[in-house]
């Protein structure tokens, strides 16, 4: 069940929120359906088979209800990121690329919202719709708000920065970007719709943090632009038992780990990295797929990520990569430096374990240590509450 904050819902851009003030600052956005460049970077080997011109003007005969929702409410949806966030925009402007294929259910950062389908491979499975699709839109618009303080060059409160629940994880920064979607989207499409959508088989399915999401934050964190986003962060304690059960998976113990993975025509055994690459014209393997239960999401990796060594060493074909991660994944993992938006990082794979759900509890095995795997700034601040 969710909990409406407030009183009158929104029916168009102009409408009034008696516990809203529309004095901040928001950026100009441009929706762009004329994407035939990007969708031909995104799947180059598909369209060289297929017309990109014609997926365009399959485009702009689909999404003018999108479109229509956007000049509707685009700027309400902004101005209520902003006060149930407790973050300003700091661009001033940017685009939303309308695409009919991509890879995932959308992108924050370039904002990218597919409309037709979610293409692996050749598999292509159909894209939100309705509510379900402007509820997609919000989701990826509050993950590029937040996504605004992994910017080195913006001053933001280091609380917020460096607490663990902002870390890039399936159930911790995708968690805070739903719930501010999820309070937005009740403001802008009403509480019923927005329950509805969320609570659809689509994002029960494509959302691996969904049951946290229902267990931990939903009734339990209520955002109003008195008791922002950002104040809920401030004061939820590094050691709190919420980091703790959505803290990231755990490494194997020493003392157990197998012999190490084999793989198969470049493939891990049972897909345990959940990464497909593709290579782009400079020769670097780019991350083309990702499984979001899986070992690479988990560890930080995200579509569009180009890879420039593995272990100190350039690596030229998905199994040469795969080769060298497995090397030293059970020792103390795989060192991967990739480029992401321009900007040069490093990712580290390690052995983590996937958690899975009891009725009452977040369980673990228990040939997994016992440990923490947050940036603290000391080990004495945080309670074990394990044992």
């Amino acid at each position: 069940m969710f909990i409406l904050t407030i009183a009158v819902p929104a029916i168009g851009q102009n409408t009034f929120y008696s516990i809203y003030t529309y004095d901040h600052f928001i950026p100009q956005v441009f929706m762009q359906d004329k994407t035939a460049d990007l969708q031909r970077d995104i799947f180059p080997k598909w369209y060289k088979e297929h017309s990109s011109a014609r997926d365009i003007a399959w485009l702009h005969h689909n999404d003018s209800n999108i479109v229509e929702f956007w000049n509707a409410q685009g700027d309400t949806i902004l101005h209520i990121l902003t006060e149930l966030s407790g973050i300003d925009w700091q661009e001033t402007e940017f685009d939303i690329h309308l695409v009919r294929y991509f890879t995932s259910i959308g992108s924050g950062e370039p904002t990218i919202l597919p409309i037709g389908g979610i293409m692996h491979h050749s598999l292509i499975e159909a894209a939100p719709q309705g509510n379900r699709l402007k509820l997609n839109l919000i989701y990826q618009l509050a993950r590029r708000m937040l996504s605004q303080t992994d910017q080195p060059d913006r001053e933001f409160d280091f609380g917020i920065t460096q607490h663990p629940l902002m870390r890039h994880t399936p159930y911790r920064r995708d968690n805070l970007a739903m719930l501010l979607a999820v309070a937005t989207s009740q403001s802008v499409l009403g509480l019923d719709s927005t329950r509805d959508a969320f609570e659809s088989a689509f994002w029960q399915q494509r959302f691996p943090g969904y049951e946290i999401f229902n267990r931990h934050f939903v009734n339990q964190w209520i955002l109003t632009p008195s008791q922002t986003l950002t104040d809920w962060l401030v004061q939820e304690p590094y050691n709190s038992e919420l980091v703790r059960i959505t803290r990231p998976p755990r490494r194997p113990k020493k003392d157990t780990l197998q012999t190490p993975e084999m793989w198969v025509e470049g493939l891990p055994i049972k897909g345990r990295l959940g990464i497909a690459v593709k290579i782009d014209n400079s020769g670097y393997l780019v991350i083309d797929t990702l499984d979001t239960y899986r070992l690479g999401y988990a560890c930080g990796l995200q579509i569009g990520d180009q890879i420039r060594t593995v272990n100190g060493r350039r690596v030229r074909n998905h199994k040469a990569m795969v080769e060298r991660i497995l090397e030293t994944l059970d020792d103390g993992g795989a060192t991967l430096q990739i480029r992401r938006e321009d900007k040069t990082t490093t990712v580290v794979i390690q052995p983590l374990a996937l958690p899975v759900f009891d009725d009452d509890w977040f369980l673990y095995d228990d040939e997994y240590e016992d440990t923490f795997f947050d940036s603290i700034p000391s080990d004495s601040d945080y309670i074990d509450t394990d044992n």
